[in-house]
């Protein structure tokens, strides 16, 4: 079969072989493939970074929590207020649950270590998180004296199932503590003899975000008014979800209106720092990425310019016979496109490959390296998240393709306005 003439000549001048112009022709290569991959890696990853941290949230924590604005810092009776708020958001599918949230401190032997305790109510919490359903025992309704930890916290505590441990209330260690308006602190005899919570670990979970895996102990609401010295009934804050959680502000401004008593916090204001840390790395890459594509559309330039001034006579020659400046521009647009395409699904498959086996690949770099690449106290998850969408994947490749003969504009117009005369006269000379 018979190539037309501006592809045969394109594949001609690219074919590899022992020169100059076939090694920096494979380098060119090097420019859309790396490209292709890194943007492949990074928006995957910081897809997921953003998917995985949300559901995260959504899955542990209200999309609005209400908390009171009084001295006593609960709610005495939050179950008639949650009514209220539900009734009046309505409209957004709200539903609650009453919880209790605070410090304290685990006891394990002989070491103390701080945890963060969450009091729930087994029956409702359900209309607000998925924690019971990440439960490793599956279906266990927590009642007193039991407790449910994150996987990673019982690992580094080396706890199983049916452990005992100590909690310890710092609010109610203080609670005879005062201090005096000269400075000084007054001391006073309990009232009652203080003792810790002894519980037994019944079920663990895992909840992918490092944040609630490592410091979180879920247990009864009842048992946490116990432990920190509230009447049974009370909540330090009711936690709402909705069915659209992005319109959350809108029932957040209604109800602020309604209830000045009550402080509302959405989930985005809860974690405007995390989100604010991961708009800024996005835009990092954004940056970073937009360099590697300028570097490689240069390279593809410099190769194809390279390619015009080795083959100034050869152009000469086919200006000579009657070969349009169209047809030869031609010739290095499709060069353009052969280095892109090849580049490009290099670029892909590599920036596929790693996305697959990321874990393996951060564990194995970590091995050698000898530090942890994939830190999840620093990255609030526990393992590398990736996300890659067809939609993604199509921009990048249909972006690389066209920079790539876009690069190769540059040497097509510079060998489309050569003069044969003058070509085969500086290459004669």
């Amino acid at each position: 079969m018979r190539l037309p003439l501006d592809i045969f000549l394109a594949l001609r001048y690219l074919r590899p072989r022992r020169t100059f112009v076939s090694v920096i022709s494979l380098l060119s290569v090097l420019g859309p493939l790396l490209g292709v991959a890194i943007l492949l890696i990074v928006s995957g990853v910081m897809a997921g970074f953003d998917k995985n941290i949300r559901d995260g949230i959504m899955d542990m924590s209200a999309h609005l929590t209400v908390y009171p604005m009084n001295e006593k810092g609960y709610f005495a009776e939050p179950e008639s207020l949650l009514e209220k708020l539900t009734a009046e958001g309505v409209d957004y599918g709200a539903r609650g649950t009453p919880v209790i949230e605070g410090t304290a401190l685990v006891q394990l032997r002989d070491t103390v270590y701080p945890v963060v305790v969450r009091g729930i109510l087994p029956e409702t919490d359900g209309n607000v998180t998925k924690l019971q359903r990440n439960f490793t025992n599956r279906g266990h309704v927590l009642k007193e004296g039991e407790i449910a930890i994150g996987e990673r916290m019982g690992f580094r505590l080396g706890l199983h199932q049916g452990s005992e441990l100590l909690i310890h209330s710092p609010a109610r260690l203080t609670k005879n503590i005062q201090w005096k308006e000269d400075g000084k602190v007054d001391i006073q005899e309990p009232d009652e003899l203080y003792l810790p919570e002894a519980c037994r670990i019944a079920s663990f979970f895992n909840m992918g975000v490092s944040d609630y895996d490592d410091n979180v102990i879920v247990l009864h609401l009842d048992q946490a008014a116990d432990l920190f010295g509230l009447d049974w009934g009370c909540a330090t804050s009711i936690q709402l979800a909705v069915d659209e959680p992005l319109k959350v502000g809108f029932l957040a401004q209604e109800l602020r209106v309604r209830h000045p008593e009550c402080q509302f916090v959405t989930w985005q204001e809860q974690n405007a720092l995390l989100f604010d840390t991961l708009q800024s790395e996005k835009n990092l890459m954004t940056f970073l990425m937009a360099f590697i594509v300028l570097v490689a559309s240069f390279a593809i330039a410099a190769t194809l310019i390279t390619v015009v001034v080795q083959k100034t006579r050869e152009i000469g020659i086919l200006k000579a016979v009657g070969v349009s400046s169209w047809t030869v521009g031609r010739i290095f647009l499709f060069q353009g496109f052969l280095i892109g395409f090849t580049g490009t699904t290099l670029g892909t498959i590599a920036g596929l490959l790693v996305l697959k086996y990321r874990d393996a690949i951060a564990a194995l770099l970590s091995k050698i390296m000898g530090v942890e690449v994939f830190p999840a106290e620093l990255y609030h998850l526990t393992s590398i998240p990736a996300l890659t969408t067809a939609n993604d994947l199509i921009r990048i490749v249909v972006m690389s393709l066209v920079i790539c003969v876009g690069a190769a504009l540059i040497p097509a117009l510079y060998a489309s306005a050569f003069s044969p005369s003058k070509s085969l006269k500086s290459e004669n000379g």
